[in-house]
C-alpha cells in the first residue's frame, strides 16, 4: 500500500483530470479504515467513483446507500433485482428488441458471486486500504497508453468486455476483480447521465499490482516518444 507516488508520475505522464480512484469491496464494516464515513446521500457507484474522482470524497456504502440497485448487485452487495436479473427492465427501456436478447446480456454481465456489506471509495493516493480495483476515467488517448504501458513486459493483447450496460460497476469492478485483469468500457446511459460521464471519456478498471509497471512503461515512452 501506499500510491502517493505512483498516483504523482501518472497524473503527470497521462496528464490526467481528477484521481485515480481506490475502489474496494468489503464483507464486513469492520474492515472499513478509521475516518471512513457512510456516504451522507443516497447515489449510483458510478456517481461515488466520480466524487472520489472529481472531489476527493472518500467513504463507503451499504446497500442502504447505493440507489443503483443493478450496480449493487452485480458487486454482490444487494441481491439483484428481478426486474434487472431476467432483462425485463433492459427491453423496456429499448436495449434490446427481444426479451431473450436483453436476458442473455444480462446473464453475461461480470457478477461477483461474494456476498460483500459496502462499497469503499477513496482517491488512490490517500486511500488508507488495499483497493481490489483502480478505476480512471479518460481519453482515448490516455487509454492507449496505459494498454500500451500494460502490455509492455509481457505483450499480448487486451480484449475489452462490455455491452453497454451497467458499466463502472460490473465491468470496471466486478470483471477485473474477479479476472484480475485490466477491463475498459464505454459506460452506459446511466452512467453518462447521473454521473456525467464526458462525451470523450472511456473507463478503465485495473488491478492495482499492475500500476507501478505501467508507470515504468509510461516513462520509457515518454523517453523514447518524446
Amino acid at each position: 500500500m501506499g500510491y502517493q507516488s505512483v498516483v504523482k508520475e501518472l497524473k503527470e505522464l497521462l496528464d490526467l483530470k481528477g484521481n485515480p480512484v481506490a475502489v474496494k469491496l468489503v464483507e464486513s464494516l469492520d474492515e472499513i479504515p478509521a475516518g471512513y464515513q457512510k456516504m451522507d446521500e443516497k447515489k449510483r457507484h458510478c456517481e461515488f467513483v466520480q466524487d472520489a474522482r472529481l472531489k476527493g470524497f472518500k467513504g463507503y456504502a451499504t446497500g442502504e446507500e447505493h440507489l443503483c440497485k443493478g450496480g449493487a448487485g452485480v458487486m454482490g452487495i444487494e441481491p439483484l433485482p428481478e426486474p434487472v436479473a431476467n432483462g425485463n427492465m433492459y427491453y423496456k427501456l429499448g436495449n434490446f428488441q427481444t426479451p431473450e436478447g436483453a436476458l442473455e446480456t444480462v446473464q453475461a454481465i461480470p457478477k461477483l458471486e461474494q456476498k460483500y456489506t459496502a462499497s469503499l471509495y477513496s482517491p488512490l493516493e490517500s486511500a488508507e486500504f488495499e483497493p481490489d480495483v483502480v478505476v480512471l476515467l479518460i481519453n482515448p488517448k490516455q487509454a492507449l497508453r496505459i494498454s500500451q504501458a500494460y502490455l509492455n513486459k509481457k505483450g499480448g493483447r487486451i480484449a475489452s468486455d462490455y455491452s453497454g450496460i451497467q458499466s463502472l460497476c460490473a465491468d470496471a469492478v466486478a470483471a477485473v476483480k474477479e479476472r484480475g485483469i485490466p477491463n475498459m468500457t464505454l459506460g452506459c446511459n446511466g452512467s453518462r447521465k447521473f454521473a456525467e460521464v464526458a462525451d470523450e471519456e472511456v473507463i478503465i478498471g485495473i488491478p492495482p499490482e499492475n500500476l507501478a509497471d505501467i508507470v515504468e512503461a509510461l516513462k520509457t515512452f515518454q523517453e523514447k516518444w518524446k
